[in-house]
């Protein structure tokens, strides 16, 4: 089952399966969102940032107030009105963040496009040759 994600211009579609994330240094095994949103301690401070942000932003715009005790995580992540709050609350902590060194996207992007340029380059050299033997020939 796939559900729309709030993040519609960074993510389009997140499988609804995906309920458990890794935080690196939370001692609790199972990490779900509702752990890692709601409960975890080490992003205590942080959660307290993002409630407050949430409940200030949800109380200005039309629609239900949100708040951290009768609010699902679901609904979190499917209004609007809270994703820069969550997008911030990404932004101040260490989740989804792999355990190996950071890897500069910009640069794994050019490298990638970088090869493919003279792949192509490559094939379409290969390609020239094999005219000019073809028309040498004849």
């Amino acid at each position: 089952m796939i559900m729309r994600s709030f993040f519609s211009g960074l993510v389009t579609m997140v499988p609804c399966s995906s309920r458990s994330v890794l935080v690196l240094g939370c001692q609790y095994k199972i990490q779900t969102r509702e752990h890692l949103f709601k409960n975890c301690p080490q992003w205590r401070s942080q959660q307290k940032t993002l409630w407050a942000t949430i409940l200030m932003e949800t109380r200005k715009l039309p629609g239900p107030t949100r708040r951290r005790d009768r609010t699902s995580i679901a609904e979190l992540l499917a209004d609007e009105r809270c994703s820069q709050a969550v997008l911030q609350f990404f932004a101040t902590t260490d989740v989804g963040r792999t355990s190996g060194p950071p890897v500069a996207e910009d640069d794994e992007d050019a490298a990638s496009e970088a090869s493919e340029w003279e792949a192509r380059d490559q094939a379409e050299r290969a390609w020239e040759r094999r005219e000019e033997e073809r028309l040498g020939a004849v």
